[in-house]
């Protein structure tokens, strides 16, 4: 299963890469996008809506962008929508951001909001459903609308890419962004799919961590592109500015627990042992703070150093993972490059997003922006998922060899257990036969003297029970002595009892057999016993007139059959004696199948051995 996982995974790794690789070749490049709309901004100093709209000062944006980092100003801003086609149209006004907390939009002149909206309202008050900020506008032929908005994000990340699409580019952006959002979502939940298997097989605690932080980053990434306000949390309008911050700070902890779960410190390595864990204490705390006080009592001056506390902590903690891994690759520990490619990956999208917010000055593309944490996460994903399945991979592996050792010392001990008990067979069997045989024979000639001289029935009883005697003790002595099994083979020894047997008459028995490949000495030896012991427990309870034998090689595997007309007997009741009970014993140490059927019409065996 887990070599079927890996090798899927590699070729998902691969078709991913295609996929995405296809995605930005057709993506249309920012400087090919005729929409980016001049704009003109101004600070908000608390001025009436009219002066702004009479006022000649501002920044001219000739590209589009507007990005002054973090900040504690509200922003106006002024632009010009014309309808230049020969008919009327839709028009969709982008912001580009879909985090701003209050917007206000005037349109022409006019001293009241046509829209109010913001991530401080539920969704529903937007004008257009959309996870960004869409504002429609109907244009007729060579129309033109001024609009006016004021924004406020303030003590946090300002960024705004202004953009005016007609319907069909609108239609067609929205198509392009699912696309990617459905990769990233896809690959996502397929990562955390084959992390909690690879989890539930390996039962390292740094697999559960790595699952949860790609969840949590998931959910972060969720929150920056709005699509949790939009499906998830449409009414909670006081934890929509909290999400993004806390999903980052939990995710935080989930990747340093799974970094020092992976790779724990060595008894030389306490101060990255310490250090680490005061990052995850850090985090925790900060996190707690977030979801504990209440946004509404959070100046704009707190919330924007705390921000830059949070960028600046995710910045350092992963160059204190960076450092730890390197250390941790130059002392060659197992897996440790895929973790420092993958987070290397991470770090440089990271990077250009955390100084763009911060600064501004980065100027990064709208989708970079939008996608690039998205980008940045999959490369890091796929490198660690990679390190898990090679792990996986490695310890099934490792695994299958110790089982095999395991398996090889229980066959290595059972012979040897099999050859004591056999040379004590041997040495029982000898000493049946030379002493107690010996003076059992002794005693019947004696007896044999006297009865000469003197004719009593009674000595003559004594006589018989003696020479019934000797014939058991040769019996016992030949069945814990195979007799010349080791010279004769498996066939000829048994064909040997099954004429002994048919010469006494006592019993027809009928031996057939076929075999077409060398049997082992421990296997031949089972076998014989095997068929002995149950020869023996037909001649003693089935009343069987007949007993047929059937030994056949075939297909790497050994069929044992025998049968007998007795009387039958109860299986369930009977696998508790002594004689089934070896019987069984033998067949497992064989790893064989035993399938006993008994009715009145007679007891048929059925083993089948593996060779």
């Amino acid at each position: 299963m887990i070599q079927f996982l890996v090798q899927s995974t590699r070729i998902g790794i691969g078709f991913l890469g295609v996929i995405v690789f296809l995605i930005f070749s057709f993506l249309p490049q920012k400087e090919k996008i005729p929409t980016s709309l001049p704009f003109t901004v101004l600070v908000d100093k608390g001025q009436a809506v009219e002066d702004v709209w009479n006022s000649p000062e501002g920044n001219r944006i000739t590209n589009g962008t507007f990005n002054p980092g973090i900040q504690l100003n509200r922003w106006w801003i002024k632009a010009k929508l014309k309808n230049e086609s020969d008919a009327g149209e839709e028009f969709f006004f982008l912001l580009n951001n879909p985090h701003i907390n209050y917007i206000e939009v005037y349109v022409d002149g006019n001293k009241q909001p046509t829209y109010v909206t913001g991530d401080r309202f539920p969704f529903d008050s937007r004008p257009y459903p959309s996870r960004d900020f869409v504002f429609p506008f109907s244009l007729k032929s060579g129309e033109t609308k001024e609009i006016l908005m004021l924004l406020d994000k303030r003590g946090e990340t300002f960024h705004i890419d202004p953009e005016v699409l007609n319907e069909n580019e609108f239609t067609d952006r929205r198509g392009t962004e699912r696309l990617i959002m459905g990769i990233v979502t896809g690959w996502m939940i397929l990562t955390v799919v084959f992390t909690m298997f690879f989890w539930s097989e390996l039962r390292h605690r740094s697999a559960f961590y790595y699952a949860l932080y790609i969840l949590l980053v998931f959910l972060w990434i969720f929150s920056h592109w709005g699509m949790g306000f939009q499906y998830l949390w449409p009414e909670s309008v006081t934890w929509v500015g909290k999400s993004r911050p806390v999903f980052n700070l939990a995710s935080n902890v989930a990747f340093l627990l799974t970094l020092i779960n992976f790779f724990p410190p060595s008894p030389t390595q306490k101060r990255w042992n310490s250090w680490i864990r005061s990052l995850i204490w850090v985090n925790g705390l900060l996190l707690l703070a977030f979801l504990i006080i209440p946004e509404s009592e959070i100046k704009p001056e707190t919330i924007a150093f705390f921000l830059k506390g949070v960028l600046i902590l995710s910045v350092v903690q992963i160059l204190i993972a960076l450092s730890y891994l390197i250390v941790q690759y130059l002392a060659k520990t197992p897996f440790a490059g895929y973790y420092l490619v993958g987070i290397s990956f991470l770090f440089c999208f990271s990077l250009l997003l955390y100084v763009d917010q911060v600064s501004g000055a980065v100027q990064l593309s709208h989708y970079l922006l939008n996608f690039g944490s998205a980008f940045g996460t999959m490369g890091e994903t796929t490198l660690i998922a990679f390190a898990f399945m090679r792990q996986a991979s490695l310890e099934k592996k490792e695994k299958e060899k110790l089982a095999v050792k395991i398996l090889t010392r229980e066959k290595e001990i059972a012979d040897q257990v099999i050859s004591v008990q056999e040379e004590e067979r041997n040495r029982l069997g000898r000493d049946l036969h030379d002493s107690i045989g010996g003076m059992l024979g002794t005693l019947h000639m004696r007896l044999q003297g006297i009865s000469q001289k003197i004719q009593d029935p009674e000595l003559q009883s004594i006589q018989n029970l003696v020479l019934q005697g000797i014939h058991e003790t040769r019996a016992l002595s030949h069945n814990l002595t195979p007799p010349h099994l080791d010279e004769l083979g498996l066939v000829k020894a048994l064909a040997n009892q099954v004429e002994m047997l048919n010469q006494e008459g006592a019993i027809k028995v009928k031996f057939y057999h076929r075999l077409e490949s060398s049997l082992s000495k421990s296997t031949e030896l089972m076998v014989y016993r095997i068929v002995m012991e149950l020869i023996t427990n037909s001649l003693k309870h089935s009343e069987a007139s007949e007993i047929g034998i059937q030994l056949v090689s075939d297909s790497g595997k050994l069929e044992l059959m025998v049968e007998d007309d007795g009387k039958g007997f109860s299986v369930d009741q009977k696998m508790g004696g002594l004689g089934l009970k070896n019987i069984s014993n033998r067949v497992n140490y064989l790893k064989g199948n035993l399938t006993i059927d008994s009715n009145s019409k007679g007891t048929t065996t059925l083993i089948i051995i593996p060779t």
